[in-house]
């Protein structure tokens, strides 16, 4: 990929991809490249495919707002136009941005956003072999012990702690990001309700109790317990 650090960075002359996801504009990356992680516990090998972003609104300036074709966060990728790699089709996939600084006066012909794209590709064995794969994109999972049902789009909190509702002071909430270990879904840590990728390590669901962030009392209400208590 071309280094952006440079004082004339253009992608109009490289290699571009689209990704069309579901209800969304497409998704245009240049000077995209692939990538394989390897399997991880389970037999899981996650790819993602990462660029710059090529199409969005905006004159990509200092201080211009940048509307983005898909948002942040998770997507249902329908089909990938990418020169000289297999389709990818109908995939539950994640989607991150990351804005890079940029030289002055800017001498870009792009916003200077970075996009990862990543799934789930496939599963295999010890052998190799592969492993049929049916708990990526679900979206409940049953704890077999307790038969309690957990909604697998929803955030959660540990038990006993409180949600921190304050938009400008947002804290750590755990969701699910289509991991998995040993059958059970993992947790992973976002930085506030509307954060789209995971900031640190995943947790089983099955490693503590949770509550979902809408049933658990929230920040300002204990606040306000407080201030009436002392009142």
């Amino acid at each position: 990929m071309k280094d952006w650090n440079t004082d004339d960075h253009r992608i109009a002359d490289t290699e571009h991809g689209t990704l069309v996801c579901a209800g969304h504009t497409p998704l245009v990356i240049a000077d995209w490249e692939v990538t394989e992680n390897a399997p991880d516990s389970d037999g899981r090998i996650y790819k993602s495919v990462g660029g710059w972003l090529a199409n969005c609104e905006g004159s990509g300036r200092m201080g211009d707002p940048y509307v983005k074709p898909v948002p942040a966060g998770r997507a249902r990728l329908i089909r990938s136009e990418l020169r000289g790699q297999q389709p990818i089709a109908h995939r539950d996939v994640h989607i991150d941005y990351e804005s890079v600084s940029q030289p002055y006066p800017n001498t870009w012909d792009h916003p200077g956003y970075l996009v990862t794209v990543s799934w789930m590709d496939r599963r295999i064995d010890a052998s190799g072999q592969p492993i049929e794969e049916d708990e990526i994109g679900r979206t409940e999972w049953a704890h077999p012990d307790t038969g309690v049902v957990f909604d697998l789009t929803e955030a959660y909190v540990p038990e006993g702690e409180v949600y921190h509702d304050d938009p400008d002071h947002p804290y750590f909430v755990w969701r699910h990001y289509d991991r998995w270990s040993g059958g059970v879904p993992l947790l992973h840590q976002f930085w506030g309700i509307n954060g789209k990728v995971p900031t640190d390590g995943g947790k089983r669901i099955t490693d503590g109790e949770w509550v979902k962030v809408a049933d658990a009392p929230t920040f300002s209400e204990r606040r306000a317990a407080l201030n009436a208590a002392w009142s």
